[in-house]
C-alpha cells in the first residue's frame, strides 16, 4: 500500500494582532486532532497509514529527564517498526536551519543537544518543523555530518504557507542542501514499505521544487557511530 498526505505547517499561528504565537491550551480558532497519550495539544503521537507521527513541543522543556522527554523516549520506543515503519516527529522550532538569525540558531544548537542522540538512537526518519516563513531541506543527518541515506535522520523546515516569507540569507552549512525563501508551499508526503518520498509543493503552481527519497532505516550500517559536538 502507498499513503499520501500534504502538510502545511506555518511558520506561526496567528491572530489579528499577533504575528509570533504558538498554541496554547486556551487558543481558539485551531481545530487540532490529536492523541490522548501525552500533553494534550502540546505532545501527542498517533499512526497514519504506515507512519507513526510524534508531535513536541519546542516551547516546553525537552532536556533529558523533563517530563516531556521521558514520554518522548517511551513513544519512540514502543512503535512497532514492522507496523509503521517510518517516524515522523514534527515541533514548531526547528533543530537544523542555516537562516541567520541568531538567537534561533542558538536553540535549535540546544534542541540538538537533548534530542539528536534520542533521534539516531531510535531511528527518526524526518523531522518537520517550521518557525522559520522558509523551506529548508537537509541531508540524511548525524551529529552535524551527512551520511548515507537511511542512516540518520533528514531535517526539514517548511514554514511556507503561513504570513510573509522571511528573506534572511543562508549559512553555507554541507548539512543544507536546499533553501527557498521565494516560494510559498506545502510538503507532500508519500511512504510505502520501503521509501519515503518528500516533495516540496508550490501554492499556487503545483510546482516540485525539492524532493527527497528516504529509504527504510538501515539496520545493518556500522559506519556511523553518534558524536556529541555541542
Amino acid at each position: 500500500y502507498t499513503y499520501k498526505v500534504n502538510i502545511h505547517l506555518s511558520g506561526h499561528y496567528h491572530s489579528y494582532e499577533s504575528t509570533c504565537a504558538v498554541v496554547s491550551g486556551e487558543s481558539s480558532g485551531i481545530n487540532a486532532e490529536y492523541g490522548d497519550n501525552g500533553n494534550g495539544v502540546f505532545w501527542y503521537s498517533f499512526d497514519y497509514g504506515l507512519v507513526h507521527v510524534i508531535q513536541f513541543s519546542s516551547e516546553h522543556d525537552f532536556r533529558p529527564g523533563s517530563r516531556q522527554f521521558l514520554w518522548l523516549e517511551k513513544d519512540l520506543k514502543s512503535v512497532d517498526r514492522k507496523r509503521t515503519p517510518w517516524i515522523v516527529a514534527t515541533s514548531h522550532r526547528p533543530l537544523y536551519t542555516s537562516q541567520e538569525y541568531y538567537g534561533d540558531h542558538v536553540v535549535g544548537l540546544h534542541m540538538r543537544m537533548a534530542l539528536e542522540e534520542l533521534f539516531y538512537f531510535y531511528r527518526v526518519n524526518v523531522h518537520l518543523s517550521g518557525h522559520y516563513h522558509s523551506y529548508e531541506s537537509t541531508c540524511a543527518v548525524v551529529s552535524g555530518d551527512c551520511v548515507k541515506p537511511g542512516t540518520g535522520t533528514v531535517y526539514v523546515v517548511v514554514g511556507t504557507s503561513g504570513i510573509a516569507l522571511d528573506g534572511a540569507a543562508y549559512q553555507p552549512y554541507p548539512w543544507s542542501k536546499y533553501q527557498n525563501f521565494k516560494n510559498f508551499g506545502f510538503q507532500r508526503v508519500t511512504a510505502n514499505s520501503t521509501h519515503l518520498l518528500m516533495e516540496f509543493v508550490t501554492a499556487p503552481g503545483g510546482e516540485v521544487l525539492d524532493d527527497i527519497t528516504i529509504p527504510t532505516w538501515d539496520e545493518t550500517a556500522t559506519d556511523h557511530v553518534f558524536k556529541r559536538r555541542y
